[in-house]
């Protein structure tokens, strides 16, 4: 045999495999007793699988007084009462199930009523042995013993195999069909050769599609359609991962427009977030109409210090928030009070890697429109429109190896949301926290602080208190100090700094850090405070926005002019006084010409306005692009001016 050509091995080995199967599938089938009553006698139970007579004989040469001991016999080898005349009756040794019924002209009513008894008979005792096989089959798996395993696998399959040629001799029964058929039924289904459609009703050979091959194909179309829509499940999560961490990893610079601005009239609250132009410029900027916006619910609501409280706020069903943040980012709330609608940002304070919720840390300013609204009137549950996130001012541990954070009062929000995150990350860098308050009482997140620096190897917190007579604080005392920064923050000079707080304080201390050699280019700085103007001093030379390019040749560089400019809004075909220490947006909104804006402190770009003649100055032009600039554009809260103005509003 191995000197044989591979394929006749092949095929030799198929066939080999192919018989093998089919005796065992014979060995396996019951040899199901049924006979039916004769003139003479009665066909007597047993039949093994077989081609054709000739074959069963050759198989089983003593079929004659055999069957009572088949494998489908009963309990003890005796043989059904209907059995034991068959060789005195019809004078020769009694045949197998089907060769007799295949000779058989037809059954009477009694003779099919014996028959179906008998088969339920036999069905319900291979029932049993069926259950007795399968716990024989649990008991030798658990006990690990693999032969008891193969031998109770084997009964099971003897015993479903009678079953099964049972339920088809029932079904034949049943049906009314005459012996030759149901013979044909039992041999059939014990051979595995389901009929095709119709051939139960007539056999005339006329070929038809069978139940069999409708099922699989719909199978198999179900099959497919099922990894189809798992597929593009999978693929729709896919994007969304990606789209998110896409957002997650560019830093939104655009907040939309929420609510018409408010009136004329309307107090102004002092934007809590104010970047200076020394902020991060990331190399993407997603437009406008890319930020979100919505409606959130706060679900909790917590007092930091005695003027301090941070506002959780979660999407309205509960699930995750709708859109991404990096650390040092903020929100714009729209909330309308007394019929006017106010809006202020407010720097996030939770870690951007918590999806559940987001929080802002507000502190109540005196005469603080929005501030004081939102400390005293809302509560767990009210839903409020926000918009964003915004803002460069962040830090995610890729920019460098190690970080400074130094803050001021509600400074340390923006910062805290860095510590936050770089925790939640495991980033193994160097974090410096450098913190000033007033007094003890209004050191927020000093809990947390000393539970984050007790976690974390890498934190290192150093803190002042202005004012701490009285107290039980153990700490420095006094303003943050060159002296202070160099003894909180080793190798100062060649770490990045992040700096936010009062404006008083951030100029001073940014002249401080350059004076102990801190490069510009390394600190990053945002202040809370009010925005403030960049008119330029007499006889100074202002930065100006570019003109269309006919204006531009007609025009020279902007200087100090009278008191007395004035500004046209082309659109609302107004024209108001234009006061030299009033941005463009301040005016327009006294005079009631509507201008969109989110920030207020030139980091968003909501508030971009087309220059259609003049010069401004800009102290703060984060948002503007190159492209922006040569197309006129300019952005209203930051734009001041001391000659006339047009622009496009």
């Amino acid at each position: 045999m191995f000197g044989l050509p591979l394929r006749c091995r092949a095929g030799l080995s198929a066939l080999v495999v192919l018989t093998s199967q089919l005796v065992a599938n014979a060995a396996l089938a019951s040899d199901f007793g049924l006979g039916r009553a004769h003139p003479t006698g009665q066909v007597a139970q047993g039949w093994e699988l077989a081609q054709a007579e000739d074959d069963h004989a050759a198989h089983h040469p003593a079929a004659s007084g055999s069957a009572g001991g088949a494998a489908g016999a009963p309990p003890g080898g005796a043989t059904p009462g209907m059995m034991g005349g068959m060789d005195g009756m019809m004078g020769r040794p009694r045949k197998e199930f089907y060769p007799a019924l295949m000779e058989m002209p037809s059954l009477s009513a009694e003779q099919r009523s014996n028959l179906e008894i008998q088969t339920r008979e036999r069905i319900s005792a291979e029932t049993d042995r069926l259950a007795g096989a399968e716990m024989d089959l649990r008991h030798a798996i658990a006990g690990s013993d693999i032969v008891a395993a193969d031998q109770a696998a084997r009964r099971l399959r003897e015993s479903l195999n009678a079953v099964q040629s049972g339920v088809v001799a029932l079904r034949s029964l049943h049906e009314g069909k005459p012996p030759q058929q149901i013979a044909q039924a039992w041999f059939k289904s014990q051979m595995n050769l389901l009929p095709q459609r119709g051939a139960m009703d007539a056999d005339d050979g006329t070929p038809g599609v069978s139940w069999f091959h409708v099922t699989t194909m719909a199978l198999l179309v179900l099959f497919s359609l099922a990894m189809l829509a798992v597929y593009l499940a999978r693929m729709r999560r896919a994007n969304a991962l990606v789209d998110r961490l896409t957002r997650a990893a560019v830093a939104p610079a655009a907040a939309a427009p929420l609510v018409s601005p408010p009136a004329a009239g309307v107090p102004n609250d002092k934007p809590e977030a104010t970047s200076s132009q020394e902020t991060d410029r990331h190399p993407r900027r997603v437009e406008a109409s890319r930020s979100w916006k919505g409606k959130l619910r706060i679900c909790a609501i917590y007092q930091e210090t005695p003027n301090v409280k941070t506002f959780r706020l979660q999407a309205p069903d509960g699930g995750a928030i709708p859109f991404a943040f990096l650390p040092g980012q903020f929100l714009t709330y729209a909330i309308e009070i007394d019929g006017q609608a106010v809006r202020r940002s407010y720097t996030i304070a939770s870690s951007a890697a918590q999806t559940a919720y987001v929080e802002t840390t507000i502190k109540r300013e005196d005469g603080g429109l929005l501030s004081d609204y939102m400390h005293g009137h809302l509560k767990e549950g009210d839903l409020v429109e926000v918009a964003g996130p915004s803002g460069a001012f962040t830090f995610t541990g890729v920019e460098a190896d190690s970080v400074v954070l130094i803050g001021g009062g509600v400074g340390i929000t923006p910062l805290m949301a860095a510590i936050r995150y770089l925790s939640d990350i495991a980033w193994p860098g160097q974090i410096y926290l450098v913190y000033g308050a007033q007094t003890t009482e209004q050191f927020i997140f000093r809990d947390e602080l000393e539970y984050l620096q007790r976690r974390m190897s890498n934190l290192h917190v150093a803190a002042t208190m202005v004012r701490a007579a009285g107290t039980s604080w153990m700490g420095s005392e006094g303003q943050i100090t060159a002296e202070f920064l160099t003894q909180a923050v080793p190798d100062l000079a060649r770490r990045r700094v992040h700096l936010c707080g009062p404006p008083g304080m951030m100029d001073a201390l940014r002249k401080t850090l350059i004076g102990l050699g801190v490069p510009r280019e390394q600190i990053k700085t945002e202040a809370f405070g009010p925005a403030r103007g960049a008119v330029p001093p007499p006889g100074k030379v202002a930065a100006e926005a570019q003109m269309p390019a006919a204006e531009a040749s007609n025009r020279g560089a902007a200087t100090v002019g009278p008191a007395t400019a004035t500004i046209r809004f082309a659109t609302s075909d107004k024209v108001v006084a234009l006061p030299p220490d009033k941005s463009v947006l301040e005016v327009a909104e006294s005079a009631g010409v509507s201008i969109d804006y989110s920030c207020r402190v030139g980091v968003c770009g909501v508030c971009k306005t087309h220059l259609l003649q003049g010069n401004v100055t800009m102290e703060v032009q984060d948002a503007l692009t190159a492209d922006d600039k040569a197309n006129g554009l300019i952005l209203a809260c930051q734009a001041r001016s001391v000659g006339d103005l047009v622009v496009e509003a």
